[in-house]
């Protein structure tokens, strides 16, 4: 069918200039996602399909409803301007040009890879500034989140001059600031070159990852021993009374001077003792703490924090980190918060004193961050691992394949802005498919992840196969 009779073949009305329904009897009816251009007697706009009836028969038509996204200039540019009510619009599959145009009307400028918008295709960008809002990633293992991941964040250290913390708990990006063959020069100078920072827990060259308890606040070194409010409250009250009379010191000098204290003072000491404290690697002692290098003006940090001996030291740099952060953000310095494996840190139901103040704070982050500019951009397989309240404040939505209903709902629930048919989509993704929502995309978008600039700090671990010839 040629696109004169497909245009013949295909009207919409529009009763508020904001929402169109339409009927089609193009024999591939137009798919939800897909972006159109509305041309009527007075208007000209451009629009995408945001639910659709069952396919026309022999004949027949198929009904759909959209969304109208801006009106189209006499240029051909789409105009973010209040669109009038019209009738018997013809529509048409929109061009490569006009997806580009969207795209421009709203500064996205990142490419992340190809925008499958209907009857065309064209590279995905996405808007730096609508990282002004927190962002949640998720997909289910397998999905390519991960890499995903990492082309967002090559893209925004390359355009913006953001402050970049990530907190990696499965060292997936070690090796962000290692460009591959190839790269060119201006990736180079901004990824390359001591830009990105690395921190590991065994202090592999000249990077360690390391904390002071010393600077944090009482009541994060108090769940830091572990010590809950209510539970301990006699122990928790004593503690709080002893840190503030104390100068500031090591762990290990803590507990010298609680073992030579009353009894209330000495059960303490041995706290910390019993805890193995003052055998943590984490301890910055006479090295630079990972907070501090932060706030030295570093651009991009990785906190590689896998590899520490005790499971509650990777919480506790976090937590000390996320202090820091917190403490000092009157400064508003523009920050972005990438927490991978996000569920490990704010969980729905935290475990423990250190994780519950972690997920507390981002909790606080969450909720009252954005005016500080401080930004979270977390990622995980399910959103019903992540804490509500700091799901509920994210505003851009990432999502790859997911195969559970419930945790599509949930989605459905907290992003209303992104059609449900678009969601139902998901558990159809192939490797790489994503979806983008939000205020970093003039639309929600349908796309295939592009190609990373730099290395994968890790993969999956193959299946090993049997040589089924040696074997018979």
């Amino acid at each position: 069918m040629s696109a004169e009779v497909r245009a013949r073949a295909s009207e919409a009305t529009s009763l508020d200039g904001r929402t169109f329904t339409y009927g089609t009897a193009r024999a591939i009816p137009y798919r939800v996602g897909d972006v159109v251009l509305l041309r009527g007697a007075d208007v000209t706009a451009v629009g995408q399909v945001t639910a659709t009836g069952a396919p026309p028969g022999r004949g027949g038509t198929s009904q759909g409803e959209g969304v109208v996204l801006a009106a189209v200039g006499q240029d051909g540019e789409p105009v973010r301007q209040p669109v009038p009510p019209f009738l018997d619009a013809t529509v048409e599959g929109a061009p490569a040009a006009l997806l580009e145009g969207l795209q421009r009307s709203v500064g996205a400028s990142l490419p992340v890879g190809l925008w499958h918008g209907g009857d065309a295709e064209t590279v995905a960008r996405l808007r730096a500034a609508g990282f002004n809002r927190h962002t949640f990633l998720c997909g289910q293992s397998g999905s390519g989140k991960t890499y995903a991941l990492g082309v967002l964040l090559e893209q925004l250290v390359l355009a913006t001059d953001l402050r970049v913390v990530v907190l990696d708990p499965n060292a997936d990006f070690v090796r962000l600031g290692e460009l591959r063959p190839g790269a060119s020069a201006g990736a180079a100078g901004r990824l390359g070159g001591g830009a990105v920072r690395v921190l590991r827990s065994q202090g592999a060259g000249r990077d360690p990852l390391r904390m002071r308890f010393a600077t944090m606040p009482p009541r994060a070194q108090a769940a830091v021993l572990q010590l809950d409010p209510v539970a301990d409250r006699a122990e928790y009250h004593r503690f709080l009374q002893v840190i503030a009379s104390l100068p500031a010191g090591t762990v290990a000098h803590l507990a010298a001077v609680l073992g030579d204290g009353d009894a209330e003072e000495r059960a303490l000491g041995q706290r910390i003792e019993n805890l193995g404290m003052h055998e943590w690697q984490v301890w910055a002692r006479d090295l630079p703490s990972a907070a501090e290098l932060i706030r030295s003006g570093q651009r991009v940090t990785v906190l590689d924090l896998g590899g520490f001996s005790d499971p509650l030291e990777p919480l506790a740099v976090s937590l000390d980190v996320l202090e820091d952060l917190w403490a000092h953000r009157a400064e508003r310095v523009p920050t972005l918060i990438v927490v991978d494996e996000a569920h490990t840190l704010c969980a729905a139901q935290p475990s423990g004193a250190v994780q519950e103040r972690v997920t507390e704070r981002i909790v606080q982050i969450a909720a009252e961050g954005r005016k500080f500019g401080l930004w979270l951009l977390l990622s995980t397989q399910r959103p019903s691992k992540i804490h509500p309240q700091v799901l509920s404040q994210c505003d851009n939505l990432a999502l790859m394949r997911m195969n559970s209903r419930a945790d599509l709902e949930e989605l459905a629930t907290v992003f209303g802005f992104v059609p449900r048919a678009m969601l139902r989509q998901s558990p159809h993704f192939t490797l790489g498919e994503m979806l983008l929502a939000g205020a970093f995309v003039p639309a929600p978008t349908l796309l295939r992840v592009g190609s990373r600039l730099t290395f994968e700090g890790g993969s999956d671990v193959g299946v090993p196969l049997a040589d089924l010839a040696r074997h018979g």
